[in-house]
C-alpha cells in the first residue's frame, strides 16, 4: 500500500533522469569529429567551413547539456549512477567519451579560433586546455577499465560483457594524441610549449594503443566461443553497431602518430646564444625528422589496421541489417548506436590526412565517400534519436511524457 504513491509521485522529467547515462555522450564526440573532418577535408565548397563551425557548436551544447544533466543525475540518483557504472561495463566506457568529447572541442578551438581570432593569448588558452584534456584521457585509459573487473564480474566474464565499446577509454587517450598534434600543426607555440607536448602525445599513444590490442584478441575469442542466446559469437542485433568501435583505436592512432610525425619534423632549431642540442638528444635537429617519419611510417601501418576492423564492422553491420530485412522487422536502435558514428569518422579523418601525406588522389577520394556516408549516418542517428526523446522511448518512458509514470511502467 505504501509503495504505490511513491510511484505515482515519480514525475516524468524524474523518471527520464533516471534512464540518462553515459551513453549518451556518445552523441557529442561523434558530432565534434565529423566538425574537425569537415574543416580538414581537401575537397572545399562555399560555407563548408561554416557547417563545420555548425557541427561544433552542437557538439559543445550537446557536451555542455548532458555533463549538466549527468551532475544532477550523480546528486539525486547516486546509488543507481555508481551501481550502473560498476556493474555493466558499456556505462562505465563511456564515461571516457566525455574526455573524447572535450579533446575534440579543443582541436577545433584550434583549428577555428587560433586562426581566425589569432594571438599569443589563444595559443596559449589551447596549449593549457590539451593539458587538461591530455590529464583527463590518462584518467579515463588507466581508471576506467579498473572499473571493469567489477562490472565483468557481475556479467558473469567477460564472454558474456566484452563488447566493442570497452575500448572507449584508449580511444579518449589516442584522442589526446592526435589533439597534439592538430595543436602542433594550427597554434603558433613555442618550441618549449611543442616538445612536451609531442613526446606526452607519443606516450599517450603507448598508453593505449597496447591495451587496444589485447582487447581486440579478446573480442576474437568472444566470437569464436561456442554460443547459445546472447553468450558469446556474433554480437545482438542492438549492439552490431558498436563493432565500429574496433576501428576506433586504429584510425585515431593513424591520425594521431601521422600529425605528431608531421609535427616533429617542422620542429625549430634549438635559438639561444648556448644551444646544447646533445642535452636532448630525442628532440636534437638530428634526431627530430627522422623520429618524424618514422611516426609518419607507424600512422600509414596503423591505417591499414583500421581499414580491416573497418570492413569487419561494416560486414557484420550489413549481415545483420540483411537479417532484419527478411524477417521485416523494425531496424534496432538505441542511443549505443551512435557508437557507429565517431569510430567511422576517425578512420575518415586518418584517411583525410593520408590523403594530404601521400599526395594521394585514391585517398582523397576514399576519404570524401567516407564523409559523406558519415553525414549519412549522422543525420539518421540524430533524427532517430529526437524521435526517441520526445516520444519518451530513449529514456525510459515507453508511452510517452504526458502518461503517468505507474502507467508507463517507470520504476
Amino acid at each position: 500500500m505504501g509503495a504505490q504513491p511513491q510511484a505515482t509521485q515519480t514525475t516524468p522529467a524524474r523518471t527520464a533522469l533516471q534512464h540518462f547515462s553515459t551513453p549518451f555522450f556518445l552523441i557529442p564526440q561523434g558530432t565534434g569529429i565529423i566538425a574537425v573532418i569537415l574543416h580538414s577535408t581537401e575537397y572545399q565548397f562555399t560555407g563548408l567551413q561554416t557547417i563545420a563551425v555548425i557541427f561544433w557548436m552542437i557538439n559543445l551544447v550537446t557536451l555542455l547539456l548532458f555533463s549538466l544533466i549527468l551532475f544532477l543525475r550523480i546528486v539525486l540518483e547516486p546509488k543507481a549512477f555508481f551501481r550502473g557504472v560498476g556493474t555493466d561495463p558499456s556505462q562505465a566506457s563511456c564515461l571516457a567519451s566525455i574526455s573524447v568529447s572535450f579533446s575534440v572541442s579543443v582541436m577545433m578551438v584550434s583549428l577555428v579560433v587560433v586562426p581566425s581570432w589569432g594571438g599569443r593569448s589563444w595559443a596559449n588558452a589551447v596549449y593549457a586546455l590539451w593539458w587538461v584534456a591530455a590529464g583527463l584521457a590518462i584518467a579515463c585509459c588507466v581508471g576506467v577499465p579498473l572499473l571493469f573487473l567489477k562490472a565483468i564480474r557481475a556479467q558473469g566474464g567477460f564472454v558474456e560483457s566484452m563488447t566493442p565499446t570497452t575500448q572507449l577509454p584508449m580511444i579518449a587517450a589516442l584522442t589526446a594524441a592526435a589533439a597534439a598534434g592538430t595543436i602542433a600543426s594550427s597554434a603558433d607555440l613555442e618550441r618549449g610549449q611543442l616538445v612536451p607536448m609531442l613526446i606526452v602525445g607519443f606516450l599517450l599513444v603507448g598508453l593505449a594503443l597496447p591495451l587496444a590490442v589485447m582487447l581486440d584478441v579478446l573480442f576474437l575469442i568472444r566470437m569464436l566461443q561456442p554460443h547459445e542466446g546472447s553468450t558469446g559469437g556474433p554480437l545482438p542485433a542492438p549492439l552490431i553497431y558498436t563493432d565500429m568501435v574496433l576501428c576506433g583505436p586504429w584510425g585515431q592512432a593513424s591520425y594521431a602518430l601521422q600529425s605528431i610525425g608531421q609535427a616533429m619534423t617542422k620542429l625549430k632549431p634549438v635559438s639561444g646564444p648556448y644551444p646544447s642540442p646533445e642535452s636532448a638528444v630525442f628532440v636534437s635537429q638530428q634526431a627530430v625528422a627522422p623520429i618524424g617519419y618514422a611516426s609518419m611510417l607507424g600512422g600509414i601501418v596503423a591505417w591499414g589496421q583500421a581499414t580491416f576492423w573497418w570492413t569487419f564492422a561494416v560486414f557484420c553491420i550489413v549481415r545483420v541489417m540483411l537479417k532484419v530485412i527478411r524477417k521485416r522487422e523494425p531496424f534496432p536502435f538505441a542511443i549505443p548506436s551512435w557508437s557507429i558514428v565517431f569510430p567511422w569518422g576517425v578512420y575518415t579523418n586518418a584517411t583525410v590526412q593520408l590523403g594530404k601525406l601521400l599526395d594521394s588522389p585514391v585517398c582523397r577520394v576514399w576519404s570524401t565517400i567516407l564523409v559523406i556516408v558519415l553525414v549519412i549516418l549522422w543525420l539518421t542517428c540524430s533524427a532517430l534519436t529526437l524521435r526517441g526523446v520526445f516520444r519518451g522511448t530513449l529514456l525510459g518512458l515507453r508511452k510517452g511524457w504526458k502518461v503517468p509514470p505507474a502507467q508507463n511502467g517507470a520504476a
